[in-house]
């Protein structure tokens, strides 16, 4: 059974481990794409600021989009575990490469070390400083024996010139045998570091060394001319030159980043031609990831074109805030007043059973609150037929009186015709109350007058 990290990230099987943590090959639900998983332990604060600077070069400043650098596209987190999600790289590291090939020609490692620098100057332009170039760090496309397609990875301590500098403690960040003078001696960061450090892999692909027979900075440019003086191949020369000038020990005389590669010519040849290791076999970058033919991958620049597939939780939010509807804005005075006078708008009776509007301001409700039939909040005077009195049904309500469409007393004007619905209200029990006392009042007159006539008959 798969772990999943976050309810989004499935890790399937590990490709490797490191001092930082774990690599997985995993698929990422939310696109539906085989991608590749950093795990890490969010064992203290550094862990926790490396992960985010991470994350940070990859999205804050579009460095993914570049197409030598592999900087993570998100990241997820679930109680102590951490996991920065990149695209997949099938190639394997230019340290494996090295432990399999040996050297490389000059013309092979004069190419990417072209693809590295051009990674470095997009960095440096954004300001940022990777500061742990080591060949464990340049990954590998699985290009087979085309030419390879090397990509910068591992931003866990990159710097940006932004960021809040702390007090130098004598710890040095980087990797022994990649590291510049200045760094080893504690002299601050820069750009001039990466350069230094590009040179020193280059280096290391010409003439690998075992991690233990690491030699100090000092003594770099005499082990480059030592590996390059007896080369044939037509571009050891000016590689030689150009790397001699990355390593002099003055950060202020070396070449930039982006200098540097332009002084490096693009390949004219075919691949077949200068793709080899130093003893002439080609060097081929074969896959070592088993492809998986259910799910697709992220590509190497990103999910963006599987975007349309899976949109990102705040886009989702943002287009479900935008479909909320707000309520309406209350009536302003001028319009108010400006209908006081007119008269009512004519409104047709309300259906059996519903709920109307009251036109008693203490009984009205909001005008922005549907109306909702329930029988325990309507009023009993204002009920369909369901609901009505017992002693207000029948036909001794067909009072003339009460009959006509609407009702000539002022104070009832604009209220709604309840006489097609079977309503009644206290106004209508009211107004047949006055009736009736009206008709005994014209007997009790006429009886009098029929007492008093035959009284006046008897006297006469």
């Amino acid at each position: 059974m798969s772990d999943v990290i976050a309810g989004r990230i499935e890790l399937l099987h590990p490709l490797a481990r490191g001092a930082s943590g774990s690599l997985w090959r995993a698929i990422d639900r939310r696109y539906g794409a085989v991608c590749a998983a950093k795990v890490m332990r969010q064992r203290d604060g550094a862990e926790v600021l490396r992960f985010v600077r991470e994350q940070t070069v990859g999205s804050a400043q579009g460095l993914g989009q570049h197409p030598h650098l592999l900087p993570p596209y998100t990241w997820v987190a679930e109680d102590d575990t951490i996991v920065l999600v990149m695209p997949l790289v099938h190639g394997g590291t230019l340290a494996g490469a090295l432990a399999e090939h040996g050297a490389l020609s000059p013309s092979l490692v004069a190419q990417l070390l072209r693809q590295l620098l051009d990674a470095l100057a997009a960095m440096h332009e954004a300001h940022w400083v990777h500061r742990d170039l080591k060949p464990a760090n340049l990954l590998l496309d699985a290009t087979g024996d085309g030419a390879p397609h090397l990509l910068l990875a591992d931003f866990g301590i990159a710097l940006h010139e932004a960021d809040v500098r702390l007090t130098e403690t004598g710890f040095a960040h980087g990797t022994p045998g990649f590291m510049a003078p200045e760094t080893l001696e504690g002299l601050g960061t820069s750009a001039a570091q990466d350069v230094w450090a590009a040179a020193a892999c280059a280096l290391e692909a010409l003439s690998p060394l075992p991690p233990r027979e690491r030699l100090e900075p000092s003594e770099l440019p005499a082990r480059l001319h030592q590996v390059l003086a007896g080369s044939g191949d037509p571009a050891a020369r000016p590689l030689e030159e150009l790397l001699q000038r990355m390593l002099v020990a003055d950060p202020a005389a070396r070449p930039t980043a982006a200098q540097a590669r332009d002084h490096i010519p693009s390949p004219t040849a075919p691949p077949a031609a200068w793709v080899c290791a130093a003893d002439g076999t080609p060097f081929t970058v074969p896959d070592q990831i088993e492809a998986s033919d259910a799910l697709p991958e992220v590509p190497l620049d990103g999910p963006e074109s599987l975007a349309g597939l899976a949109p990102g939780l705040h886009e989702r939010l943002t287009a479900r805030s935008h479909s909320a509807t707000s309520p309406p804005p209350a009536p302003s005075a001028s319009a108010a007043s400006a209908g006081a006078g007119a008269p009512p708008a004519p409104q047709p009776a309300a259906p059996v059973g519903t709920m109307t509007p009251s036109a008693d301001p203490a009984t009205q409700g909001s005008t922005t609150e549907p109306f909702v039939h329930d029988p325990t909040r309507q009023n009993p005077a204002a009920q369909g037929p369901a609901m009505q009195d017992p002693s207000m049904q029948g036909p001794a309500m067909q009072d003339p009186s009460m009959q006509g469409p609407s009702i000539p007393d002022p104070s009832m004007q604009g209220l709604p015709t309840t006489a097609a619905a079977g309503q009644t209200g206290p106004r209508s029990r009211r107004g047949g109350a006055t009736g009736t006392g009206v008709v005994l009042l014209v007997i009790a007159v006429l009886c009098f007058a029929g007492a008093t006539a035959l009284l006046w008959s008897a006297l006469s």
